[in-house]
């Protein structure tokens, strides 16, 4: 068991949470190493409670793109140890069925929580009789439909490995709350032993007409919801291919002088997240040009790379800085303000759609450093570069701040042993390097939670790092 899920089902004990593992038993032990979903059952009483001790622990509460059910939630923790991430799955009341429609409400609590096996503390499970009751329940609720046919084909083996896992060395006992005698379920077990498949798609029917009071959806309302989730689930996978939804979701920035491994950090944060989260990727040091700019922005590529192909003519920033004289050189510098401007607003429209949007650096405020504003006051220029430098600056000023700054730092001696390694068309040369860890020493980004990181050590211990103080971040809210 991953030390995540230890802490935190112990965490519920010491708060009287009742809660249990009330299906998927088979692969349990693979889900407590982290590989799949834990199925929990947790009072609704209690999911207040649930709630703030998920939390304290550093779980996360996400929604899915493609399927939400009344009283099932979907909470995502960390374990550190393995920097890998852990999904449970509460149910708050018993709602299932068909994996996509989950159909029916079943009011059964009373009977998980008397049925409890806690003799494997810290995660208790259901009695032998519980499992294969439930287990039948919930069969014969499900393969009686056209989709439940797909569904049952698909997962054949699973419905097999679990049944096959059981201790089928107990009594039934009946549950009252569903009407089901002691007879009936051994006539439930007698039909999913039968190798007859007729057999058991026709007790299927004749089951779900039987607990038909317990119903979500009434027939038409139901096939409606099928086929519209069906669509959904057919163009995320084919199309947007979404991943779990974060409330809220947050801006995340990663800054740093060259040679400090952000663009590296930002390619591994992506790959990490993104396997279970909406992520995606916004570059704010060169930003992508938009309609209002990208004509002059070619026209100043262009520009650039002739220049760049004559001799002794590449000029640093400190140079461009103290040779602030060109118009164009203020005309592009607001252009590049515009640009940012922009590609934040995106940012934050995408974090309040649930996305964990990974910055690859982000503004400052500080004139003439990094990511900055470049025109210099100077009164005694024309009206045109007044305008440019005041517009610059507001531009800047009205740049929302990321809610995490995470500024890595090298030494210069580090940072220019990393640039040599790099096969990079252009990368600055050595004296280029020292003459900007000068200039920008003490900058500051846009940003209401600042972390500083010492990326000396090696990359996978700052990743870890990076990945831990975001995720239990209480700034994260």
């Amino acid at each position: 068991m991953l030390q995540v899920f230890n802490n935190f089902f112990t965490a519920l004990h010491a708060e009287n949470i009742i809660f249990c593992n009330w299906k998927g038993h088979s692969d349990i032990k693979k889900h407590l190493n982290g590989d799949g979903d834990i199925d929990l059952y947790v009072s609704i009483n209690q999911k207040t409670k649930f709630e703030e001790i998920a939390k304290v622990s550093g779980f996360r509460r996400v929604t899915s793109y493609q399927a939400s059910h009344d009283y099932i939630e979907h909470y995502y923790g960390l374990d550190k140890s393995q920097t890998i991430f852990v999904h449970i799955h509460v149910y708050f009341k018993i709602i299932t069925g068909e994996h996509i429609s989950k159909n029916y409400e079943l009011p059964i609590e009373n009977y998980l929580i008397l049925n409890m096996d806690t003799s494997s503390p810290p995660l208790s499970t259901m009695s032998v009789s519980a499992k294969h009751s439930i287990f039948l329940i919930r069969y014969f609720l499900k393969i009686g439909s056209m989709y439940g046919l797909m569904q049952y084909f698909r997962e054949f083996s699973k419905y097999s490995n679990e049944w096959q896992s059981f201790d089928h060395n107990f009594n039934y006992e009946s549950l009252p709350e569903l009407s089901i005698s002691v007879n009936e379920f051994k006539e439930m077990h007698k039909v999913y032993e039968s190798s007859s498949f007729i057999k058991k798609l026709f007790f299927s029917i004749k089951f779900k007409k039987k607990l038909i009071k317990f119903r979500r959806r009434r027939f038409f309302d139901y096939h409606i919801f099928t086929i519209n989730n069906l669509i959904i689930r057919s163009i995320n996978k084919f199309f947007l291919k979404k991943q779990k939804i974060l409330s809220p979701g947050i801006v995340v920035a990663i800054c740093g002088l060259d040679g400090s491994g952000k663009s590296s950090l930002v390619s591994s944060l992506q790959n990490h997240f993104s396997e279970y989260f909406n992520t995606t990727v916004f570059h704010l040091g060169r930003p992508s040009s938009n309609i209002l700019t990208f004509v002059f922005n070619a026209f100043v590529s262009v520009y650039s790379f002739v220049r760049r192909l004559k001799p002794f003519r590449k000029t640093s920033d400190s140079e461009m800085i103290r040779k602030n004289v060109s118009l164009v050189y203020a005309i592009r510098s607001v252009l590049l303000a515009y640009d940012r401007k922009v590609q934040s607003n995106k940012a934050f429209k995408y974090s309040r759609k649930g996305y964990l949007v990974i910055c690859d650096r982000y503004p400052g405020l500080e004139n003439g450093k990094m990511d900055s504003p470049r025109i210099l006051i100077d009164k005694s220029k024309g009206f045109i570069y007044q305008f440019c430098y005041n517009l610059e600056q507001n531009l800047y000023k009205s740049i929302n701040p990321a809610e995490f700054i995470f500024q890595l730092s090298v030494p210069l001696d580090v940072a220019i042993h990393r640039n040599r390694l790099r096969a990079k068309y252009g990368k600055e040369t050595e004296d280029e390097l020292r003459e900007r860890f000068a200039l920008n020493s003490g900058v500051k980004f846009l940003g209401k939670n600042y972390h500083h990181i010492d990326a000396t050590p090696p990359f996978d211990f700052v990743l870890k790092q990076v990945i831990d103080e975001l995720w239990n971040s209480d700034d994260w809210s």
